[in-house]
């Protein structure tokens, strides 16, 4: 059995080919109709009106002629389409190492707070009168406001940064498009 299957497949294979060689050579003409029915049932009304056959022809003509401009808009678009995607992928990647960063500067100011915050209630329990644990508790406020609005700072400073990287790609396509359009 495995033999009568090893010689039916090289047949069917060569009749793929043989099929395929004809197509091949109908591919060799110079304009593509969009439909070869309707290219067949034109050059039929060709035949049998005259000024069809003109009018057939003209545009067989400017189809021809106008099929490299075609292949430059496509391949302009395409190139103008694969910039987008490559700037946005850019944008993507910007912001989430740039928000990375911001994480890790969060968890960094959040176990140092924790640390100063543990030191800081050792000292209050270490208190002695009402008056001692009154100051300990305002200078702990105050350091914790203090520190509060310098990460404020911080981070919001990163943010911007983040943020004006990030979007960088996205100027500078947005420019080359801008000034395409306006050439």
């Amino acid at each position: 059995m495995a033999t009568k299957t090893e010689k039916k497949k090289p047949a069917k294979t060569a009749a793929k080919t043989a099929k395929s060689k004809p197509a091949s050579a109908k591919a060799a003409s110079t304009v593509i109709p969009f439909s070869p029915m309707a290219a067949e049932a034109l050059q039929a009304m060709s035949k049998q009106t005259p000024e069809f056959k003109t009018y057939y022809s003209a545009m067989e003509t400017a189809m021809s002629n106008y099929k490299d401009q075609y292949e430059k808009m496509a391949g302009d678009a395409s190139a103008a389409v694969k910039q987008s995607v490559e700037s946005y992928v850019q944008f993507g990647t910007s912001m989430m190492k740039g928000y990375e960063a911001i994480l890790k500067t969060c968890m960094e100011m959040a176990q140092e707070s924790a640390e100063r915050n543990s030191a800081a209630m050792k000292n209050l329990m270490a208190c002695r009168t009402l008056n001692e644990a009154a100051d300990a508790q305002n200078k702990l406020v105050q350091a914790n406001v203090d520190e509060a609005m310098s990460a404020a700072t911080k981070i919001s400073e990163m943010a911007i940064k983040v943020c004006t990287e990030a979007c960088e790609p996205l100027n500078e396509q947005m420019t080359k498009s801008m000034s395409k359009m306006s050439a």
